[in-house]
């Protein structure tokens, strides 16, 4: 006794090779079920086929990014410093590990000391107040 229910579908290698081709090559979840049906012991609802054929399909994508990733890095770690390409994989790569992005900017400025930094705050608010603020130390 296998301690399974009769009609619980077995794992099936031939429908796990295929999800694997189909997720190393970016194919939604949603196409590669339908793209199984024809296959003897498809699983009918999804709930099954992700509990057969998730680790097939997760380990399938983890492959495809590890190949394009370590592409991706190497481009931007020795490509040449004049093409766009390796500047485009630097910027890919510190948008998505570094928390990178063009639109954050930090904004420095030289100030005074803080008695200088004190009176132009004080002046803002009084002018801010619409009070009379020249001839203020």
């Amino acid at each position: 006794m296998t301690g399974h229910h009769p009609d619980t579908l077995p794992y099936n290698h031939n429908i796990g090779k295929r999800v694997k081709e189909m997720a190393e090559v970016g194919v939604s979840v949603k196409d590669i079920f339908a793209g199984i049906q024809d296959l003897q012991n498809a699983p009918g609802s999804l709930t099954t086929f992700y509990k057969l054929y998730r680790m097939d399909m997760d380990n399938a994508r983890a492959k495809t990014s590890e190949i394009i990733g370590s592409k991706v890095v190497k481009q931007a770690v020795d490509g040449d410093e004049e093409s766009p390409n390796t500047w485009k994989s630097r910027e890919l790569y510190l948008r998505s590990h570094g928390g990178w992005s063009p639109k954050t900017t930090e904004e420095t400025r030289e100030v005074g000391t803080e008695e200088e930094e004190t009176e132009s705050a004080v002046n803002a608010l009084l002018k801010a107040l619409g009070k009379h603020t020249e001839g203020l130390v």
